[in-house]
């Protein structure tokens, strides 16, 4: 009897020991602290692209992170990314303030974004207004660009098609892009980063809503989008990012029907009450309405978060954990009464495998595949959108996270009149694309 119970006592101290040992294990492997030299965030450093090794999931959060704070911080009293150039810039194109993502006229007073991701539709405010949009590019990538004379759509043509974005230094080539709300009458932003710009008005024409760069309104907007994409050592198909406000919109919670509600609370982008049917739903391709006067739409755009960190529930945990886990940390050291404390990381993409890109890739389920035969896996979130730049894909599983429209696929203008971009692994960039399809347009001028 006494063996017996020396026995078991041993085997339940094997299971203490290997249960502490997983535990141990698993805690490590889910822990992605933000790093103390990341903080004050006026000190925060510039990530080192070059020295970028992929060891781990949370490297690519670490990765993300310090690099919205280090484009957030203070440089000559606005964020550093606002001092970036936009790819509009490159080809001499006059700044005609913020643009709202739309469904695109063949108009040709229109400059809006060509072969943008998803829908284009008009995200519509709680007050009325579209949302805005800017995009911007490092100097790395505007050097890149004008070095190699890809302005002139001759020269992309005739390239080689496995031309990569290069890293200069320490420093890779980088596209943004933000989304402003525009503040109403008395509305409370002080938890936001805004400020006073020119937007775009919209008007009426031959049926369709469209944009009047030649008449603009300065009003005072808030960011409550911010996309990163950045080339470093091994993926030169950048790693995706995105963040938001916190307030921006609720999450969905797994197997939540379209009948039901999503949260009581109100967001900014949600109503409390609303059920998930009428989240996320695209006006502008049926019913949407414009108030020239007042520069209001209508309906309202209800939005809520399908994937709260890019994944389904259950779907690469450790991804899900390491995200949560770094937004901690960061909120965590953060003065707290900064605005840049209310914003977190919703998740990031990129390859599983290094150097694995090249042309003529096209999404498949969870991977690209390439004309060579080759498979290539996406990792880390794989639904992710930011519930306010890609409001309505988040309905569309074929269209559901970064790289559905971040391939290098050749890429077909939208206008006949011009010729089509050839699959290259520069077209992993949309501001790529569209300083190639912008130059068209310039040179039939």
């Amino acid at each position: 009897m006494k063996e017996s119970r020396r026995r078991t006592s041993r085997a339940l101290a094997s299971v203490v020991v290997a249960a502490s040992v997983l535990f141990t294990s698993l805690s490590h492997a889910d822990n992605c602290p933000a790093e103390d030299n990341w903080f004050p965030h006026s000190q925060t450093p510039r990530p080192d692209d070059a020295a970028f090794k992929s060891k781990s999931n949370c490297e690519f959060h670490q990765w993300s992170w310090q690099m919205f704070l280090w484009l957030t911080q203070d440089w000559d009293g606005k964020p550093r990314f606002l001092g970036f150039n936009s790819p509009q810039s490159l080809l001499g194109m006059e700044s005609r303030g913020l643009l709202p993502r739309m469904t695109k006229s063949a108009a040709p007073e229109t400059f809006d974004e060509y072969l943008q991701a998803g829908t284009d539709g008009i995200l519509v405010d709680h007050s009325g207004k579209a949302v805005y949009y800017s995009q911007y590019i490092n100097n790395t990538f505007e050097n890149f660009i004008e070095s190699n004379d890809l302005t002139n759509p001759a020269n992309v043509r005739k390239m080689d098609p496995n031309t990569e974005f290069p890293i200069e230094g320490t420093t890779g080539a980088l596209e943004l892009k933000a989304s402003w709300k525009i503040v109403a009458d008395g509305e409370d932003v002080s938890d936001m980063f805004t400020m006073e710009t020119l937007v775009s008005k919209l008007e009426n024409k031959g049926g369709k809503i469209v944009i009047n760069p030649k008449n603009v309104e300065k009003v005072t907007v808030a960011l409550v989008g911010f996309h990163i994409g950045g080339i470093v050592n091994g993926h030169p198909e950048m790693i995706w990012a995105t963040f938001e406000h916190i307030r921006n919109a609720p999450n969905v919670e797994p197997d939540t029907t379209l009948d039901k509600v999503v949260s009581k609370n109100d967001d900014t982008f949600y109503t409390g009450g609303t059920i998930l049917g009428d989240c996320n739903i695209n006006a502008a391709v049926s019913n949407l309405t414009l108030n020239e006067s007042t520069q209001s739409l209508s309906p309202i755009t209800q939005v809520c978060r399908q994937y709260e960190f890019g994944n389904a529930a259950g779907v690469k945990p450790s991804n899900t954990q390491s995200i949560k886990t770094i937004n901690d940390s960061v909120a965590g050291k953060i003065d707290p009464k900064s605005v840049w404390s209310n914003y977190f990381e919703v998740g990031a993409i990129w390859f599983q495998e290094t150097n694995a890109l090249e042309p003529g890739m096209g999404i498949g389920t969870d991977s690209f595949k390439s004309p060579s035969g080759k498979e290539v896996n996406l990792t880390g979130s794989l639904k992710l959108s930011n519930s306010t730049i890609e409001t309505f894909t988040q309905r569309q599983s074929t269209m559901d996270n970064c790289f559905r429209c971040h391939n290098t696929a050749q890429e077909f203008p939208p206008k006949m009149s011009l010729d089509p971009l050839p699959a290259t692994n520069l077209n992993i960039s949309h501001a790529f694309q569209n300083i190639y399809f912008w130059s068209q347009e310039i040179e039939k001028k």
